[in-house]
């Protein structure tokens, strides 16, 4: 039950609260024009009729200001018309109830509009003593964050949003032709500006300062003689405020009944402001503000006012006492600029006035665009830091200066690289053009031993041009670009006088190429060159070392296999007892294939027991040995040994004939080491004297015997060689 008690007590009170507050309805089939929030004009044709409705209180005031040709309005309360005019409708309601606005017009036509729905007030009309009570208004607060200016409108008066009867406007009822009071607070710094809105007859605004003790008129007043235009602002009056306290407003009109309404906006102080990395700026501002701005070299500051006409005195900061630079009158959309010493600092500038507007921005008058400003001489000595010189990158394109002549910037010194070899020649040449009238450069050589100048040429302007070439050594260079007179520019220090542009473009040729430096290594490069020099020396030994370990593998295995003889036998007989596969048994045969041939070629022809055919000549000594067929990698060919020792001369182009007396031709299927077979032939390439090879080959065919037959050039001479035996693949076929 209690929350239910609540309930209804909260909805009594919302109810009560919301029947307080005006709620309008408008009609929206005619043409509404708004700005800033605000009704401020129609467009109704003849036609049509704008109608607007509120509630209104008893003893509430309303009025509505039109300006137009043809139209009339009239004002109903609860349906009951009680007010028409062609201008101004203003008046009081005799009790609650609904207002309702028509408009009509007998042509169509735009009518401006001024309306303010509900008036009361309860302000005094006895100016207060300074320690005495009063009522306060609410005014709107301006601070940075919340700009409410905006000087692209024209002017940057304060901007108050909403109908003239929201919180940004303070309303009133002369109702007596007596004076109102209504008091606002005020802080140090504050700058309070007011202007009028609506007004339906003549009036006049001033304004006191209070504070505990005392109590002052200000100067500066807001005033009309007559009725206020609809939809007309006046011009705004600004009073500032150097200590705490209340600003007392006084309100007045010589006529009764009259409804006023005036915007009313406290700009709170902000006198110091920095820019540190200053590119552009808007500074909005009341009475006096102070812009601290970090320099940069080669950076002038551009001020600039579109509006009004301000008042700057601009210093900087110099071995940390300020200096006066100059006191500027910035004109209306007049550009003035601002360059700092070479020793300064920071710059201030002081901008003063009731209210101001002021675009700030930065721009670079560096030398081809390297952050400098180029110097008026060469380095004096070789070892001067010549890092300020801006740098000329000879061959490339062209690049632009400047004579900044507001700084008595009347000469300009770069720097070019020229890289090279030892006594190399170079060929430069420069070309300047723009506004180089009077003006000449000259290409300094110098000497990179004594820093002296080797040699200089200067030129002057010819064809609206000046160009200038010279041959010079590697090394570091200048190029000076001058004005011949420079007395003729009669001006202080950032005096606004024009600056003269050009450009430089370069070309380059290597004349003469020089040779080619060598420069002896230090102590690190020794120790480490000998260290990679050990490095690489193991690493080469490396594979040295395998071939001599492989090699002495090989000939241990030989030494073992001649303390066994008739290895082929032995074989035989590993193959018949099942103790050997095939497949080991061809991994024995190859084994010792790659190893005999570290031993005497007798020896070796005994390991394998009694040959079945051999030949020997002066030059070449050739022996064959017939396997166990088992020992084939393929089945049904014939695996046969044929060994080859080279006695005398240097055999090329050595081939191995294995030729069939009888029957279809052989065919080597198989061989070992892996020498390039093709049908009946094996390639053994190039043999020197001494060599020894042994090899095993698998016969595919159907024939009964082989023909052994080495050919070749020897000591570049044909030669050939034939077993004069025939090896029979059985037995019994040799018995036959």
């Amino acid at each position: 039950m209690s929350k239910l008690t609540h309930f209804f007590s909260l909805l009594v009170v919302t109810s009560i609260v919301a029947s307080s507050l005006p709620t309008t309805s408008a009609d929206t089939s005619v043409e509404s024009i708004y700005n800033d929030g605000r009704l401020t004009a129609i467009y109704i044709e003849s036609d049509q009729t704008y109608t607007q409705s509120w509630q209104i209180k008893e003893d509430e005031w309303y009025s509505v200001l039109m300006d137009c040709e043809s139209c009339v309005g009239t004002i109903s309360l609860d349906g009951t018309i009680i007010d028409t005019s062609s201008n101004d409708l203003t008046g009081q309601a005799t009790n609650d109830g609904n207002i309702q606005l028509s408009i009509e017009s007998s042509v169509n036509e735009e009518i401006d509009l001024s309306i303010i729905h509900n008036v009361s007030d309860d302000y005094d009309t006895l100016r207060p003593s300074p320690n005495q009570q009063i009522n306060f208004v609410n005014s709107k607060v301006c601070d940075q964050f919340d700009p409410c200016q905006n000087y692209t409108r024209g002017n940057i008066y304060s901007i108050p949003n909403g109908d003239l009867s929201s919180s940004s406007f303070v309303n009133g009822i002369i109702d007596n032709g007596q004076s109102e009071y209504f008091a606002i607070n005020i802080s140090e710094g504050d700058t309070l500006e007011m202007s009028l809105f609506h007004s339906t007859s003549d009036m006049k605004v001033e304004v006191f300062f209070q504070n505990l003790s005392s109590e002052n008129l200000l100067d500066g007043n807001l005033s009309v003689n007559n009725k206020m235009s609809a939809n007309q602002q006046s011009q705004p009056e600004y009073w500032y405020f150097d200590e705490d306290g209340r600003a007392l407003v006084k309100v007045h009109s010589s006529s009764p009944n009259t409804v006023w309404s005036l915007q009313s906006t406290i700009f709170k102080s902000h006198q110091i402001m920095s820019l540190s990395e200053l590119k552009s700026s808007e500074i909005y501002g009341h009475h006096q503000k102070s812009v601290l701005i970090e320099t940069k070299l080669a950076e002038r500051i551009n001020l600039f006012s579109p509006l009004e006409e301000v008042s700057i005195n601009c210093y900087q900061l110099i071995d940390g006492n300020w200096s006066l630079y100059e006191n500027i009158v910035l004109q209306s959309n007049t550009k003035s600029n601002v360059y700092a010493y070479p020793n300064a600092d920071l710059i201030r500038l002081d901008i003063t006035g009731i209210s101001f507007f002021v675009m700030i921005s930065s721009e670079d008058y560096s030398d081809i665009n390297q952050g400098t400003e180029a110097p008026s001489l060469t380095p004096i000595f070789k070892a001067t830091d010549n890092s300020s010189w801006p740098t000329i990158v000879i061959g490339e394109s062209s690049v632009n200066g400047e004579f900044t002549l507001p700084i008595f910037d009347y000469s300009d010194v770069y720097k070019f690289e020229i890289t090279g070899w030892e006594d190399s020649i170079h060929f430069v040449k420069f070309t300047v053009e723009g506004d180089i009238e009077n003006c000449e450069i000259e290409v300094i050589e110098k000497n990179q031993e004594t820093w002296e100048n080797k040699e200089a040429k200067v030129r002057s302007v010819s064809f609206g041009k000046i160009e200038v070439a010279l041959e010079v050594e590697r090394g570091t260079h200048f190029l000076r670009i001058s004005i011949v007179d420079s007395s003729v520019y009669n001006h202080t220090w950032g005096e606004d006088i024009s600056s003269k542009n050009y450009s430089i473009s370069t070309y380059y040729e290597l004349v003469d190429e020089g040779e080619e430096p060598w420069f002896p290594p230090d102590e690190g490069a020794k120790m480490w060159g000998e260290i990679a020099r050990w490095f690489m020396g193991l690493l080469f030994l490396v594979p040295a070392m395998i071939v001599y370990l492989m090699y002495r593998k090989k000939s241990h295995f030989a030494t073992s296999l001649l303390q066994k003889k008739m290895r082929l036998k032995w074989l035989k007989s590993r193959l018949d007892s099942g103790n050997t596969t095939p497949k080991e048994g061809r991994k024995f045969l190859r084994k010792a294939l790659d190893s005999i041939s570290t031993l005497d070629w007798n020896d070796a022809c005994q390991m394998w027991g009694e040959f079945d055919i051999q030949y020997r000549t002066e030059g070449v000594a050739l022996a064959a040995w017939k396997l166990d067929e088992r020992i084939s990698e393929k089945r049904g060919t014939w695996p046969i040994i044929i060994g080859i020792n080279i006695l005398q001369g240097n055999w090329e182009l050595a081939a191995l004939r294995l030729d069939s007396p009888e029957g279809g031709a052989w065919k080597v299927s198989k061989v070992h080491p892996k020498f390039l077979a093709n049908g009946e032939e094996i390639f053994l390439d190039s043999m020197v004297e001494g060599n020894m090879t042994f090899i095993t080959a698998e016969l595919e065919g159907n024939s009964k015997s082989v023909d052994i037959e080495i050919n070749g050039r020897v000591d570049g001479n044909p030669y050939a060689a034939r077993i004069p035996t025939t090896l029979f693949r059985y037995q019994e076929d040799s018995e036959e």
